[in-house]
């Protein structure tokens, strides 16, 4: 059976620090428009219909809303970012019959797989993540710490339809960078 698909030119990946870039200049850019908007408001200027009708905690309730959501997308494509690595990573040592104990694990546990999973193997619960922790080849924490934002990350990516993940609040896209980089940063070459 065929290896999965991986042709880094033909897709739009992102790094992560791409999107903490990106994540940055949208957040200034969030933060001038409330700027404009408001003085516009204040200097009796025309403003879009949007706009026109808010009470201010209308107004504050919207910049916080778009606010949470660049935040949640942001969130999504960081775990995302470092998910797609980390299955490249996996179809490279298992393509190659490379011979370090990641690769050899990789290859062991890809033979047993049914030829629809071996196309698309499961990251996380029993899957590339289970078998890149058991191996023991970066520490465990740096594991779980990005698991715990696979949660929230199908949360979003599924459209919410579900009950919120508490670690949808308690974690900000620095959290979920920090957590996707160190990952990243410990995977064996």
């Amino acid at each position: 059976m065929p290896l999965g698909p991986i042709d880094p030119d033909t897709g739009e990946r992102q790094t992560l620090d791409e999107i903490r870039e990106w994540h940055r200049g949208m957040i200034e850019a969030l933060v001038e428009q409330r700027t404009s908007v408001t003085r516009a408001i204040r200097e009796g200027l025309a403003v879009t219909t949007r706009f026109a009708t808010m009470t201010d905690a209308d107004f504050d309730g919207y910049f916080d809303v778009q606010q949470r959501e660049l935040e949640r997308l942001t969130m999504l494509n960081l775990v995302a970012s470092a998910e797609a690595s980390i299955k490249d990573d996996f179809f490279h040592r298992v393509r190659k019959n490379l011979k370090d104990p990641l690769s050899r694990a990789y290859q062991n546990w890809y033979k047993e797989l049914s030829p629809g999973k071996k196309r698309r193997p499961d990251f996380d619960e029993g899957g590339i993540l289970q078998v890149l922790k058991d191996v023991r080849v970066m520490n465990s924490h740096v594991v779980e710490g990005y698991r715990e934002c696979l949660r929230p990350r199908h949360w979003f990516g599924h459209g919410r339809n579900w009950d919120k993940p508490v670690e949808v609040d308690r974690l900000d896209p620095d959290d979920v960078y920090d957590r996707a980089d160190a990952l990243l940063r410990a995977m064996p070459t």
